[in-house]
């Protein structure tokens, strides 16, 4: 996970808000952070798509665990199941934050 990205999105987003296309979320939890990206439900909920749990280590994160609510099949992974395709969908969801603020490294 690139750690200049994640410092970049951290300093930029902090709740959940309401951009051009969804609903972006940065929140911390007990021991890290959980990123996401939310779509409307239609009985007005927000369903992840996809939410994913970064682990705080030192001065770095890493990605541990991705549900995606809106995927078919729905997806639940943890870094036990697929730490390569976490780490992958991690990096698109970091671009997404930086490109919807239109931010630069």
């Amino acid at each position: 996970m690139d750690q200049q990205k994640w410092l970049l999105v951290k300093a930029n987003f902090e709740g959940t808000e309401d951009l051009a296309d969804g609903y972006y979320r940065l929140r911390e939890i007990e021991g890290g952070y959980q990123l996401a990206y939310l779509v409307a439900g239609p009985c007005g909920d927000k369903n992840p798509h996809p939410e994913i749990t970064l682990r705080q280590e030192g001065n770095q994160v890493r990605p541990i665990r991705l549900r995606d609510m809106e995927a078919t099949p729905i997806l639940n992974l943890s870094e036990k199941d697929d730490l390569d395709q976490i780490e992958a969908l991690t990096e698109q969801l970091l671009n997404r934050f930086i490109a919807v603020k239109k931010l630069s490294l």
